[in-house]
């Protein structure tokens, strides 16, 4: 699992490279909030977090498209009870999609994807330190994208995350181009 991230992250580099030579690529960038639900073995958890992303991606066609993602962790959910505090966050998250998206007019789409996403996940108690941990899941979800030139566009979205115990419901906005 962790030779994943490299890949994933390699991979993404590589899609990014030929942007400038090439048509049907395109990026973007934005904020997601993420509602995390975490089977502790005991309930579950509910927390919401924050992260800053963007996905860079290829329209095979005006049906298909490929995708990768990058979420970094930037709001941490945060406790304290008598004097004791406990943190978690998002360190990263980094995906890799199958896009099927439908044209509804010259401006505007919608959109579903599904893919293998890894996430590695920070915890820091009080009197007990740090740990981190990192796993392998599905991510998947819907979402729209409207035109504002023939070069940039907003993109909203949902995307479920399915990791082991880790669950999260994401929305993310964002604003990006194509090239």
């Amino acid at each position: 699992m962790k030779k994943l991230v490299p890949a994933l992250l390699a991979a993404t580099a590589a899609l990014t490279a030929p942007t400038a030579m090439a048509d049907n690529w395109y990026a973007d960038g934005g904020y997601a909030f993420a509602d995390v639900d975490v089977d502790t073995g005991f309930g579950s958890v509910d927390m919401d977090l924050g992260a800053i992303g963007g996905h860079v991606g290829y329209t095979a066609t005006p049906y298909v498209a490929l995708e990768g993602e990058v979420l970094v962790g930037v709001k941490d959910e945060d406790w304290s009870l008598d004097g004791n505090s406990a943190s978690v966050g998002l360190n990263y998250l980094v995906g890799a999609y199958g896009k099927l998206q439908a044209p509804l007019g010259e401006r505007t789409s919608v959109y579903a994807r599904a893919g293998v996403v890894n996430a590695e996940v920070d915890v820091s108690a009080t009197g007990l330190g740090s740990a981190s941990d990192s796993d392998t899941g599905a991510g998947y979800g819907l979402g729209g994208m409207i035109d504002l030139n023939e070069n940039i566009f907003i993109r909203g979205d949902y995307t479920r995350y399915d990791i082991n115990e880790f669950e999260s419901d994401t929305f993310m906005v964002g604003v990006g181009a194509k090239f």
